[in-house]
């Protein structure tokens, strides 16, 4: 057996010995259990040979007389006075660690939320227009604009002057189109809104419920459709403000491009966009 130590050549014998030990615990497993199994199979695997050659090492220096010293001489000292003996080697924690508290949520602010109508807002609209005044508005209607017309639809002839809910109504420009809207109210708010409109060609004898056979104006009824899906709020009055831009429809150009007829398509600007500084709609192409 060789001489004791020198107190540092031991605490490093014994520390080298640890770190040997703490990385044996990352081999893989199936390297330990081949230990335990009675008729372990051969290590064929490279890494697994070299695994198997390392746990053989720490084995030959655990049994080692330098070891086997250090480790006599710290039990002896543990018994000669080991009240100040404290294990200064941090023990890695393997296992997961508490994720810190969220912080405390905040209180909830309330954002009001900007409006996204595609129609103006003015302070001088209109009272929204009630189920009771509809048959009026058409009359004034139809005597204030003599290149319109408005009127109730109906599937078969009726002298019932009573307006359904809901109600369809057909609205026309001479040589340009024809609409039909569809109008509803409520037991609590009797102010008629838009529900629908669907758009023909001037000359199409189609029913409301159906569609076009032109391209241009099933855009157009999309389009309608996207303005009314911004504000279903929106009202039969400034609804038909709407409508009666599109007088021009094969004539204006589009604000954008300046063009009659978008390039891709060639169709007309069926899109309206509000211009605040002059207070009317502008024409647009769909892909401007």
């Amino acid at each position: 057996m060789s001489p004791p130590l020198a107190v540092e050549s031991q605490v490093q014998a014994l520390t080298e010995l640890y770190n040997s030990i703490q990385n044996a615990r990352h081999y893989p497993r199936d390297l330990l259990k081949t230990a335990i199994v009675p008729n372990p199979l051969p290590l064929t695997p490279p890494s697994l040979s070299l695994y198997s050659q390392q746990l053989k090492d720490i084995a030959f220096t655990f049994r080692s007389d330098a070891v086997q010293s250090a480790l006599r001489a710290a039990q002896e000292s543990e018994r000669a006075d080991g009240q100040n003996i404290m294990n200064h080697v941090r023990r890695e924690n393997r296992k997961r660690r508490r994720p810190p508290s969220p912080e405390s949520p905040q209180p909830y602010t309330v954002i009001e939320r900007q409006s996204s109508s595609f129609f103006p807002v003015t302070r001088d609209d209109l009272t929204p227009l009630k189920s009771s005044e509809l048959i009026e508005y058409i009359r004034q209607f139809n005597k204030e604009h003599s290149s319109y017309k408005l009127g109730i639809w109906q599937g078969t002839r009726s002298f019932v002057k009573d307006v359904k809910n809901p109600a369809i109504l057909r609205f026309t420009i001479k040589d340009v189109l024809t609409a039909y809207l569809t109008v509803s109210y409520t037991v609590n708010d009797l102010a008629l809104l838009v529900e629908s409109v669907t758009a023909f060609g001037p000359r199409e004898r189609r029913l409301p419920h159906s569609q076009s056979e032109y391209s241009v104006y099933r855009m157009l009824s999309q389009e309608l459709g996207r303005m009314i899906h911004s504000d279903p709020q929106v009202g039969l009055q400034k609804f038909m403000t709407l409508l009666c831009s599109y007088e021009n429809m094969f004539t204006a150009r589009c604000d954008k491009c300046q063009r009659v007829l978008c390039v891709e398509g060639h169709v007309a600007a069926v899109e309206r966009v509000w211009n605040e500084s002059n207070d009317q709609w502008e024409p647009r192409h769909v892909s401007c």
